[in-house]
């Protein structure tokens, strides 16, 4: 039964980074990733083991026990049934999520299979990086647009560091999936994710100040440059000159986020951020509805109120308590690059935390035997 399970998380894995319908829609990966928690749901009940959502933080459960109530009670004052909607986006990837530690927990291959899959997605996803570069402009790969693809890149190599305890296998598998990554973050030309990508490689030299890791981190520069030097000057120049001229612009963006980021909409409306507004019916906040507000902490600040932001906030600081340095460096690197996108519909990034939880969260209260930082699985 297990390997059924393991089998369709490496399927999920490798489409997760496939986009076939408009964002904001279930993708085909999402399919995968509800069988997925059905036949894990399934093992548990078969063997007498723990539902996989009481393996979640305390913290966890309760922002999603705030949100769902929130949406009801909105859904019920507004009439409307667009926020059962945004329940479905936090329960599926809380449960996807739960699943994940899960399997951490049950079975001695399952880490190994978590990190192939992941290696699997971000392989996929470095080749529709491969077959878009010759487009020109900033590129989004098989995803619908750069921003998704440059923090898809990013939570992957993230998570990989974690799961190996801030160190990083040299294996094909391995070193592909990197590449593959770090080719995704510079592709998609996306400040943000360069900026977060810069504190995970921070978080990860100080972890292994050690002459024989060191070692693999310089297998992986050179393994770099050997691939680029396959590819055309002008496609590598052409992403060059796409992240100086986004580097040009980025104090004008700096200066107008409130605008561009729709931060405004907080300023405007702050009585919101008491208990909070919910993900939808933005017409209520016209001339300041238009979209999301392009921050995940903004969102669920002006979303949820300061229940919400207090409980996720609660949540991090839950995960990283126990961790030493170089891993705070590391879940830096998406929650800055979170400052300015909205990102908390993207499963890998709650797969990332959970992972994060698995490895550093749980030590001191359950007293696994884990590796050493560092050490490599």
């Amino acid at each position: 039964m297990i390997w059924i399970v393991f089998l369709t998380l490496l399927v999920a894995g490798a489409l997760s980074p496939m986009y076939v319908y408009p964002s904001g829609q279930a993708q085909p990966t999402d399919y995968v990733f509800a069988a997925m928690v059905v036949l894990v749901y399934f093992h548990s009940i078969a063997t007498s083991r723990a539902l996989p959502l009481a393996k979640l933080p305390l913290y966890w459960l309760g922002l999603i026990c705030w949100i769902v109530l929130h949406c009801l009670v909105l859904s019920l004052l507004l009439q409307s049934t667009e926020f059962y909607r945004v329940i479905a986006f936090w329960t599926y990837n809380a449960a996807v999520a739960s699943c994940f530690l899960y399997l951490i927990d049950c079975d001695d291959k399952g880490r190994v299979y978590i990190e192939r899959a992941i290696c699997l997605g971000l392989i996929v996803s470095g080749f529709g990086v491969f077959l878009s570069l010759s487009e020109g402009g900033r590129v989004t790969g098989f995803f619908n647009n750069p921003n998704q693809l440059a923090f898809y890149s990013l939570l992957g190599v993230s998570s990989l560091l974690v799961i190996n305890r801030m160190s990083l296998n040299i294996r094909p598998l391995t070193i592909m999936a990197v590449l593959s990554a770090v080719a995704g973050i510079f592709a998609a030309s996306s400040l943000a994710a360069i900026a977060g990508f810069l504190l995970v490689v921070f978080g990860y030299l100080l972890a292994n100040l050690q002459p024989k890791r060191l070692f693999r981190f310089l297998v992986l520069i050179v393994s770099f440059f050997v691939v680029t030097s396959f590819f055309d000057d002008q496609i590598l120049n052409s992403i060059i000159d796409n992240v100086y001229d986004r580097s040009l612009v980025a104090g004008e963006k700096f200066d107008s986020i409130g605008k561009e980021r729709n931060y405004d909409r907080i300023f405007a409306f702050p009585e919101y951020i008491i208990i909070g507004a919910g993900e939808g019916h933005l017409e209520r906040f016209y001339p300041y509805d238009k979209l999301e507000i392009h921050s995940s902490f903004g969102n669920l600040l002006f979303a949820y109120g300061i229940p919400g932001i207090g409980l996720f906030l609660l949540l991090v600081f839950s995960l990283l308590r126990n961790a030493p340095l170089p891993v705070w460096l590391v879940v830096s690197g998406p929650m800055v690059y979170s400052l300015t996108h909205m990102g908390l519909r993207t499963t890998l990034f709650w797969i990332f935390l959970a992972i994060v939880w698995s490895e550093y969260g749980q030590e001191k209260s359950h007293g696994h035997n884990y590796r050493v930082l560092g050490e490599s699985s």
